[in-house]
């Protein structure tokens, strides 16, 4: 069981959307287990992905100050539809904003990463997607556990 368990946790960690029904198709749990399990693995991806991207930021600013001259040009960056949507819902939003949409709409280590870089309080952009997290699992574990055929 476990070895069944531990991708699947994985899975809940990167993309949670995916991975919810995946441990409810493997285990048939109930709600309160499949919640608890769904819910430490997004937390436990949100907190992953932000420590890496604090560590992978310092390590970037470090190799950047030491090999990239201060006189090259920046590349002209850009903007695709999905990159345009994303500054709508930040714009509009904010931190909570993005902390919705992080689980389902976009990946937990794309949300976790974005709201790092963009938002410096790491402590509240750590309670914000736990607490989406939190309410995600609560909701898919609940349609999945309702019993109704789709």
């Amino acid at each position: 069981m476990l070895f069944k368990l531990v991708p699947i946790f994985l899975l809940c960690m990167v993309k949670f959307v995916v991975g919810v029904p995946a441990l409810y198709a493997a285990t048939k749990w109930g709600f309160l287990p499949l919640f608890l399990l769904s819910s430490v693995a997004g937390i436990s991806g949100v907190v992953a992905f932000l420590f890496f991207e604090t560590w992978l930021s310092k390590i970037w600013n470090q190799l950047k100050s030491r090999f990239v001259k201060p006189s090259a040009p920046k590349p002209q960056k850009r903007f695709t539809r999905r990159n345009r949507i994303l500054v709508k819902i930040l714009r509009k939003y904010g931190l909570p904003g993005l902390a919705i949409i992080t689980p389902t709409i976009i990946s937990i280590p794309v949300g976790s990463i974005l709201a790092g870089r963009l938002f410096p309080d790491h402590k509240k952009v750590m309670l914000h997607l736990s607490l989406s997290v939190i309410a995600w699992a609560a909701l898919l574990s609940g349609i999945l556990t309702s019993g109704i055929k789709w």
